[in-house]
């Protein structure tokens, strides 16, 4: 499901004294089946420029066009669209409320109108995506599991309405080291294995690093940079201008060139730059 946008701008609280501009003029392409990394710093308009996209928020100039579909235009079937482009917020924890994780799961084919059948196999395929056990943590109150069980549950509520685009905002805000891996090893999957566009606003670049095959960085509610995670984060000294910092991998790189190493500029995951090194020292053995 590609989505274009075009001359995007959005203008809160237009024509009044509290009038801010979060999204300039902004242009840009997500083809089908893309794994897509959102980088900026606080208040460059990230989560703004993600909410245009399933229709939450209509632009002040510009359109979305998804799937050849013009979403802003008057009459634009936004309900069905919502179907397709799922959007897990930040903390979704927070908006869990049943008595049960399947109840919870559940809430958005029930609303829709899906069949008891429909529902309980949209409910069982998403507690496998998200590796929750239907039988046992299914019927658990979703505020008695862990926090890193909740965020699951919060996405498993989303992809039980069958997306074909999946954002996620800072999916992995708040969780602790092993937490973070295990959501971002699941959210890897489920690109992978279901061939769904996934679009993931993060300001932890190597958690970006290890996942995106394109990198959209924002600043001041521009497009800044766009290219391949390798493209983007050679340019360091850009990134740093902005406010932004680069993967472990990419700093490491940079320091062992001040340092006179000879590897290529453009690492940037620390099992790159041990391999460079490795040959370096096998050159320098005469392996």
């Amino acid at each position: 499901m590609p989505i274009q946008v075009e001359n995007l701008s959005h203008t809160y609280m237009p024509g009044s004294p509290f009038s801010s501009v979060a999204i300039h003029n902004l242009s840009l392409t997500i083809a089908d089946g893309e794994f897509v990394g959102i980088l900026g710093h606080t208040g460059s308009g990230k989560t703004t420029f993600v909410q245009h996209l399933n229709g939450l928020l209509m632009p002040t100039e510009g359109r979305v066009v998804v799937n050849g579909t013009d979403i802003t235009a008057r009459g634009a079937g936004l309900r069905e669209l919502r179907k397709q482009v799922g959007l897990v917020f930040q903390y979704p924890e927070y908006q869990l409320f049943e008595e049960t994780v399947v109840k919870d799961i559940a809430f958005g084919p029930k609303n829709i109108g899906c069949t008891k059948e429909e529902i309980d196999e949209r409910v069982r395929w998403a507690c496998e995506q998200v590796g929750v056990d239907y039988e046992t943590t299914g019927k658990a109150s979703p505020f008695e599991i862990s926090g890193g069980q909740m965020r699951r549950v919060a996405i498993a509520g989303v992809l039980a309405m069958r997306p074909k685009v999946l954002i996620l905002d800072e999916p992995t805000a708040g969780l602790d080291p092993e937490g973070r891996r295990s959501i971002l090893k699941m959210i890897q999957k489920l690109h992978r294995d279901n061939n769904m566009t996934v679009i993931m606003v993060s300001h932890n670049m190597d958690d970006i690093a290890t996942l995106a095959t394109r990198l959209i960085v924002m600043n001041k509610g521009t497009l800044e940079m766009e290219g391949t995670p390798r493209e983007i984060f050679r340019q360091a000294k850009r990134l740093k201008k902005i406010g932004l910092g680069v993967p472990q991998g990419a700093e490491l790189a940079q320091r062992l060139i001040r340092e006179g190493y000879e590897i290529p500029d453009d690492l940037y995951t620390l099992e790159e730059v041990c391999d460079a090194v490795l040959k370096l020292g096998e050159v320098s053995r005469g392996v």
